[in-house]
């Protein structure tokens, strides 16, 4: 972990948002809180700078990146837009959902992972929407973590996990969703698919499109059309094991001996353990709410994984609205 002083928190005043942009002119790299979680940006139009952001996170080259931009007008200078793509963007811009567009030729292949198709999305962050309004650059900015493990939702979150190799981080605060947006691929005309779920539930989008994107389920090792489709992923470094939605789980005999974390939704969603010292309990929502603990979710696994527990057991979420992507994480983040 880099000691504070190391790394210089910006705000967004005018001096600091200009620095920002100064930097990623220069082909530089800085953290930048998004509405989901906070992204490590570089200029998308810079081939050499997105090739920081693989090499500093670990990141294999057949994941895909998300681009971000400020207007619709950036989009038709990346992408070609389509009548699927113009009334999504009506009801979920600026937000927690990207498009994966038949991409022009200004993307670099390292953006896309060789792949004819670009992510992009359009955050509503006050201080990233600066960023990308002063800098006119549109910025490739995948979560500022090393690559697998738990996405950052907090600015001390990215200094704690990639330390020094980012000097220069945008403090946004806590980000208000706390879950990675929702990806639809509309690369095929008439054939929408649901990548990732997300904040933007499947409904929601059926609703706009009046056609039910295909839940993209297949996972294979060939370059990815969208990034988060790595079967394991969203990891902890603590074992995380889950048990079913109004259930307890089996601690084992060694699990009563050392230290472990019990997380349910809420506290009384489940009886929690009694007479075990070694077991500490947690909840993520107090009254049970579903965007409550999505934003909740990954700073508590973070604060777990900074002590010493030897296991994490967390109750999976009801599989509805956003309980759906917070299910969608954390059966990545428990895969063997």
């Amino acid at each position: 972990m880099a000691a504070l002083t190391d790394v210089r928190f910006l705000g967004d005043t005018p001096n600091d948002i200009q620095t920002v942009v100064g930097i990623l002119k220069k082909g530089g790299l800085v953290a930048v809180p998004t509405e989901t979680v906070y992204g490590l940006a570089a200029d998308a139009l810079n081939p050499n700078a997105c090739r920081k952001i693989f090499d500093i996170k670990g990141r294999p080259l057949i994941d895909p990146l998300i681009v971000h931009v400020y207007s619709r007008d950036q989009v038709e200078t990346l992408a070609h837009w389509s009548t699927a793509a113009q009334r999504l963007a009506a009801a979920f811009w600026p937000g927690p959902l990207t498009l994966v567009l038949p991409k022009k030729a200004a993307v670099s292949d390292i953006v896309t992972a060789g792949r004819p198709a670009v992510a992009i999305r359009m955050p509503r962050h006050p201080f990233l929407r600066k960023v990308l309004k002063v800098g006119r650059l549109p910025l490739a900015a995948p979560s500022a973590n090393p690559f697998g493990y738990l996405s950052p939702t907090q600015a001390r979150h990215v200094c704690a996990s990639l330390g020094s190799r980012i000097p220069y981080i945008l403090d946004g605060g806590p980000c208000s969703i706390g879950l990675e947006s929702t990806i639809v691929d509309l690369s095929t005309p008439g054939h929408p698919q649901l990548l990732r779920p997300g904040p933007i539930t499947a409904e929601a989008i059926t609703d706009i499109l009046e056609t039910p994107p295909a839940r993209h389920l297949k996972h294979c090792a060939k370059a990815r059309v969208a990034p988060g489709q790595f079967k394991r992923h969203y990891r902890p470094r603590t074992p995380l094991h889950l048990f079913a939605s109004g259930t307890s789980p089996s601690l084992t005999a060694r699990d009563h001996k050392v230290k472990v974390a019990w997380v349910t939704l809420c506290r009384q969603s489940v009886s929690l353990p009694t007479g075990n010292r070694n077991v500490a309990t947690f909840w993520l929502s107090k009254s049970g709410d579903l965007n409550e603990a999505a934003h909740n979710l990954f700073a508590l696994l973070h604060h777990l994984d900074a002590q010493s527990y030897q296991a994490i057991y967390l109750e999976k979420m009801p599989a509805e609205g956003i309980g759906i992507a917070i299910n969608d994480r954390l059966e990545r983040a428990a895969a063997s």
